[in-house]
C-alpha cells in the first residue's frame, strides 16, 4: 500500500496525486482539505513541506509550461471491505490557482466533466 499521495515520475514528466477524501484516522497534520468544487473543478493541499517556490510546488504551478502532466486519481475510503480501496482515475488535471504555503492549497481544472 502507498504511504505517498504525490508521486513524481521525472523521466515520465509526469506527477501522479493519489487522493483519499475521507481521512478519519489520519494525523491531524495529514488531513488535507482535499475536495470537489464541483463537476469540472478539484481542490488539492500540497503536503506540508511544499510551497510555491519549492521544486514539487514550482512543478505544479508551471507545469504546462514543463511539459509536465499531472494526473488525479480519487477515491472515498483507504479501506473497502477490509482492503485497500481502488482508485478512480479522472485524467490529467490543469493547475488554475494556488493560495497558502506548506500546504499550497490548489485548484486543479479537469479536461471531463466528474460523474
Amino acid at each position: 500500500m502507498f504511504s505517498v499521495g504525490h508521486v513524481v515520475l521525472a523521466q515520465k514528466k509526469a506527477h501522479i496525486l493519489l487522493v483519499t477524501l475521507n481521512k478519519q484516522g489520519r494525523a491531524d497534520a495529514h488531513k488535507y482539505m482535499d475536495h470537489w468544487i464541483d463537476d469540472t473543478h478539484f481542490h488539492w493541499q500540497s503536503q506540508n513541506a511544499t510551497d510555491p517556490t519549492s521544486k514539487r510546488g514550482d512543478e505544479i504551478i508551471r507545469h504546462a509550461a514543463l511539459g509536465i502532466d499531472i494526473h488525479l486519481f480519487v477515491r472515498d475510503t483507504k479501506l473497502a471491505v477490509g482492503k485497500a480501496a481502488p482508485f478512480t482515475y479522472h485524467g490529467r488535471v490543469r493547475y488554475q490557482s494556488h493560495q497558502g504555503s506548506r500546504p499550497m492549497s490548489i485548484v486543479f481544472g479537469l479536461d471531463a466533466a466528474v460523474g
